[in-house]
């Protein structure tokens, strides 16, 4: 094969020929027997690749041996990898790309994704309203909070928990805080009290310490904490979020 037609060859299959290239092709195959031969040939190994499910085909070990097979050159100028590799490697890119689009995202994505922030709601004299006063460190690790700064707000929320351990609105704004900044495991440690408790948190907290037991691996505790969410008159705000991820458990 000349390496006109090869270059075209190649290019077709890789569905990179132009309408120019196309008819050229066409002229080629249609003058050269051998050539339009080795096109309905790799057209036929293009199906067949594809006909393979994506995780089998993909770990082919015939397909991993390909790339080191050479062999001479044949009657009509191509190596057996050349002859199997146009149409091989295009159907191998699509597969590839479909099983890394198509294939379902991780648990923890998915949490991550439909972890949406609770706004605070706590009020302090110190930020200019009439309400509780409250010690500035408390006031520094809601700012934190506020500021979007999970990790350091879990960390200042910590010692404060364990300073009031009566305060289950401190609790949960640093179970919050856990699931926000991904610490799943910790996020189940810190809402289940929450849950456990009349405070009014408590709802809220429900859909918080399901995304953290997802996000820890927990599917039951996850979906019977989600679907109590979703139950609740209460949960009303994330309840879109709280669907998506109990449908992927």
């Amino acid at each position: 094969m000349e390496n006109r037609a090869e270059h075209l060859l190649e290019s077709y299959f890789a569905n990179a020929l132009t309408a120019a290239e196309a008819i050229e092709l066409k002229a080629l195959a249609s003058a050269d027997p051998a050539l339009a031969a080795e096109i309905a040939f790799q057209q036929r190994v293009a199906a067949s690749v594809q006909s393979y499910s994506l995780a089998d085909g993909i770990q082919n070990p015939a397909w991993k041996s390909a790339a080191q097979i050479s062999a001479p050159a044949t009657a009509i100028k191509v190596s057996m990898f050349q002859r199997y590799g146009y149409a091989v490697a295009a159907a191998i890119a699509l597969l590839i790309a479909a099983y890394i689009f198509l294939q379902p995202p991780s648990i923890q994505s998915v949490v991550a994704d439909n972890a949406k922030e609770y706004p605070n709601k706590m009020r302090f004299k110190s930020l200019g309203e009439e309400a509780q006063t409250v010690h500035e460190d408390v006031i520094k690790a809601f700012g934190l909070y506020d500021g979007k700064q999970y990790n350091e707000a879990a960390k200042a929320f910590q010692p404060i928990v364990t300073a009031n351990s009566d305060r289950m609105d401190y609790r949960f704004y640093w179970g919050v805080s856990l699931v926000l900044n991904e610490q799943y495991s910790a996020g189940v440690a810190a809402l289940t009290p929450v849950v456990q408790s009349p405070d009014e948190k408590r709802i809220p907290a429900l859909y918080y310490l399901g995304l953290a037991c997802a996000g820890s691996g927990d599917k039951a505790c996850a979906r019977q904490n989600l679907q109590a969410y979703i139950d609740s008159p209460e949960g009303v705000t994330f309840r879109t979020q709280a669907k998506v991820v109990l449908k992927m458990l």
